[in-house]
């Protein structure tokens, strides 16, 4: 496009304008695409397309193709029950659930009917049933894909042009999108759809709706800021006053990888900065609930403690049955690798003054600000509970009970991080965002992390891959209800 004077905006016209342009926003442009209609504009904000869809390594999915060909069953009814007792039928509407539970298989033949290739995987040991859909190539060239499709049937993305405001029609509906690329734009349009992703990098909004919120939290994912919460506030959208945070915790430094494994299966003890144990540490194996006793600890950080004898364990973690990995791939090559470079990178953390490796647990205890006696009990408790195969205390798997005698002694700070947002802004099942009187916008959908209703206070464990599967699902259910609207007229 040519550059235009400030003083005057560019016109264009929609049938369809997608405000984002990552997972939920290219399933929702191909899918109205597939559906006939022709003129649809993609803004993206950022250079790059994909968000933090382009990161993820698969989506959720049950009842797939790809189930049956590994001979899972994962039926729908049982999730959806899982699912809402999870959230103990509460900040979630059981409407959303369902209609993102009866999708999710027929999106994995939809992705399949591209080209992309998926292999279910546990997210943690004996997961039942395995519901994420590793995507060869991972995310991003799931992206790579769908952008592909999307030009082929005319898309017009535009990256590098963020969406400033939405316009509204003199009833209050949709009538187009004000933006700002190298051109301003003003974009008619009675459908819009927005996928702009979480606002973990506002402060501002994470101080508002998130209550879990703190200064400390890290964060992994992109530092959205909530550009389409934040216009669809204007334009008379509902926004819940509560957030989840997806969060994750505890997570080592990526250079101790393979300690992940130990962590995985719960082998690992967990202490507080007084030198306590607080929580049954087979719970790491569900990385995100294993968040919420790390933050009532003091300074909201853990140290997960090791000794050799344990380290030496993570070799007997690396059988083909537990990487669960697609054979003739190079991954488990790369994890052995890794493993016979873990000395170095432990002594390496050390100096970060991110690992603690001593032969007495007294210079343990002074590293992380505890007293030596109190510690020296809880190590002394643990491994009593260990010898007796059974823990007094949290009731810790007894095949998890590995005691620490040998030194030297390792000790590993561990925080929680935050990895995106789910919710804010209100929708019903098909999509439609929801004014405070619950009657849907004309022409407005949302999907993906931006919305509420498919998420409770903690990430459901049991629906692991569910953002990236619900950006998809939703934005797939959003563009065929908004097709529907505009063939009919």
């Amino acid at each position: 496009m040519s550059p235009k004077s400030n003083c005057e905006n560019q016109k264009l016209e929609a049938d369809l304008v997608v405000i984002g342009g990552g997972g939920g926003g290219l399933a929702a442009a191909l899918t109205a695409a597939e559906k006939g209609i022709k003129n649809i504009i993609v803004l993206e904000k950022r250079a790059a397309l994909g968000g933090n869809s382009a990161l993820a390594s698969g989506p959720f999915a049950c009842e797939s193709p790809a189930q049956a060909r590994q001979n899972i069953i994962a039926d729908k009814d049982e999730l959806f029950k899982r699912t809402m007792n999870w959230a103990h039928w509460s900040r979630v509407n059981p409407r959303i659930i369902r209609a993102f539970l009866n999708k999710s298989g027929d999106t994995i033949r939809w992705l399949e009917n591209m080209g992309l290739v998926f292999n279910v995987i546990a997210f943690f040991p004996n997961q039942t049933p395995r519901v994420q859909h590793r995507i060869e190539g991972r995310g991003v060239h799931m992206i790579k894909v769908l952008a592909e499709k999307c030009r082929e049937l005319g898309v017009q993305i535009l990256v590098k042009t963020a969406a400033k405001e939405l316009l509204l029609a003199k009833d209050g509906s949709i009538a187009g999108v004000l933006a700002a690329g190298e051109d301003e734009l003003e974009i008619s349009a009675k459908n819009v759809i927005i996928a702009t992703g979480g606002f973990a990098g506002n402060k501002t909004l994470l101080k508002k709706y998130c209550p879990l919120y703190y200064e400390g939290f890290s964060l992994r994912g992109l530092p959205l800021s909530g550009d389409g919460l934040i216009m669809a506030q204007k334009a008379g959208a509902a926004i819940e006053d509560f957030v989840t945070l997806l969060k994750e915790g505890p997570r080592v430094d990526p250079h101790l990888w393979p300690l992940m494994l130990l962590e995985l299966q719960g082998m690992l003890i967990w202490v507080n900065s007084r030198g306590e144990r607080f929580t049954d540490e087979t719970i790491g194996v569900h990385a995100f609930e294993a968040v919420n006793p790390i933050l009532m600890q003091p300074g909201k950080v853990m140290y997960a403690l090791i000794d050799t004898s344990i380290k030496s364990e993570v070799m007997e973690l690396l059988p083909d049955e537990f990487m669960k990995y697609p054979p003739n791939t190079s991954i488990k090559d790369q994890a052995r690798e890794k493993l016979m470079a873990l000395d170095k990178a432990l002594l390496a953390e050390a100096a970060r003054d991110r690992v603690k490796v001593a032969d007495s647990w007294k210079d343990i205890a002074e590293w992380i600000g505890a007293d030596p006696a109190t510690l020296t009990a809880t190590i002394d408790e643990y491994n009593q509970c260990c010898d007796h195969g059974y823990d007094a205390v949290f009731a810790k798997d007894r095949r998890c009970l590995l005691p620490l005698r040998q030194a030297p002694y390792y000790a590993i700070k561990c925080e929680a991080h935050i990895l995106d947002t789910i919710g804010g802004i209100r929708v019903n099942e098909h999509m439609e965002v929801l004014d405070d009187q619950d009657k849907p916008i004309g022409g407005l959908y949302a999907v993906g992390v931006t919305v509420s209703g498919w998420e409770s206070e903690t990430y459901c464990s049991d629906l692991n891959g569910s953002a990236l599967g619900f950006a998809l699902n939703s934005g797939r259910i959003a563009s065929e209800n908004a097709a529907a609207s505009m063939l009919k007229d």
